[in-house]
């Protein structure tokens, strides 16, 4: 992105208002007042309650149907799990690569190909989503909004003037991406802006007295979580934080590591005897899929390959004694080999 484009950004960010061009006339969408958040609500749950009266669906209803009609199936719901699991595993992937230009770049490739496969599973699963109760909802609480917010030379706009729907539309093609969005949050103009606000008593936004609007509070939680990723203890480096696809494995990674180690302390904390605690192996049964992963989480990279090999050996061999696995005959080996170097040490 052209630095007079971050500037641009930043100052409508800041100003926190849309402007849109509509049939010749250049209109601005100001943020609702918290009275007309309220209101706005109320709409919503009038039109919300006026739809299921007249026997419209809502979302779970939508959904059962779906299912019912076999347009939504359970393999729709596991094809989703597996590409966003697909999906991290590559953001790992590309920020162990990290290094080699060509190997990452074609890791993003697919990457890209992945987010397309998951949108394309989510456009499915919510193709009737505007005909619900809480779709209808939305799409009258939005008018209102827009009714309310719009205006052309200081004035509301006149009705009669304009397609409410279509502003609705302009707004949302003028919501910035999640990547223009930390684009902005960690370069100039906002960086400075963003570090200075405290001591300069610098008023980030113009529309203090209304609510913030899309942009202005995903900047806020962007420029915050590059706040804390320089308080790491593991600070990444600037190439690694500029490549949203690079970063995003290294969070991954990181969460991986502090789900890890609290499961790992909590299982120490509920743990009394030490002599469980102190063991080489430890076997804990798990209730459930979720207890079964953090169980699985406390495993270190070595234990993790150890398990898989094991499960190999018994998948050839019904029955093994504790003797015949690889890494226990690596072990009395190493230990072997010791006591050999401490004979020759007397």
């Amino acid at each position: 992105m052209k630095q007079h484009r971050r500037e641009y950004l930043i100052s409508r960010i800041r100003a926190g208002v849309y402007l849109v061009e509509y049939k010749g006339m250049e209109l601005t969408i100001s943020p609702p007042t918290l009275k007309q958040v309220l209101q706005s609500n109320v709409v919503y749950n009038k039109a919300f309650n006026e739809a299921y009266e007249d026997g419209i669906m809502d979302e779970e209803e939508m959904e059962a149907w779906m299912r019912k009609q076999n347009i939504w199936t359970q393999e729709d719901d596991t094809s989703i799990k597996v590409i966003k699991e697909d999906i991290n595993k590559l953001r790992i992937r590309i920020y162990e690569d990290r290094n080699n230009d060509e190997l990452k770049e074609r890791i993003r490739l697919y990457l890209r190909a992945g987010e397309d496969g998951l949108n394309e599973q989510l456009r499915k699963k919510y193709q009737f989503a505007v005909h619900t109760c809480e779709g209808i909802a939305k799409s009258e609480q939005h008018r209102w909004l827009i009714k309310k917010c719009a205006h052309y030379g200081g004035s509301k706009v006149k009705l009669e003037d304009v397609s409410l729907d279509d502003l609705i539309t302009l707004q949302q093609e003028e919501m910035l991406s999640e990547g223009s969005i930390r684009e902005l949050a960690r370069n100039e103009p906002w960086r400075s802006t963003w570090a200075t606000k405290d001591q300069a008593s610098i008023n980030l936004f113009a529309n203090s007295d209304r609510e913030l609007n899309v942009d202005q509070k995903n900047i806020i939680i962007w420029a915050t979580m590059y706040d804390n990723i320089q308080e790491s203890s593991e600070v990444p480096s600037d190439d690694i934080i500029e490549d949203d696809d690079v970063l995003d494995g290294w969070f991954i990674i990181q969460k991986k590591k502090r789900d890890s180690e609290q499961a790992t302390n909590d299982f120490d904390s509920s743990t009394t005897n030490d002599k469980i605690r102190n063991a080489g192996e430890i076997y804990v049964m798990a209730d459930d899929q979720k207890q079964m992963e953090r169980v699985e989480s406390m495993n270190s990279l070595q234990s993790k390959m150890v398990k898989k090999e094991r499960i190999g050996k018994l998948k050839q061999k019904d029955t093994l004694g504790q003797h015949e696995f690889r890494d226990e005959q690596l072990k009395l080996q190493n230990t072997s080999n010791q006591q050999f170097k401490d004979k020759f040490k007397r």
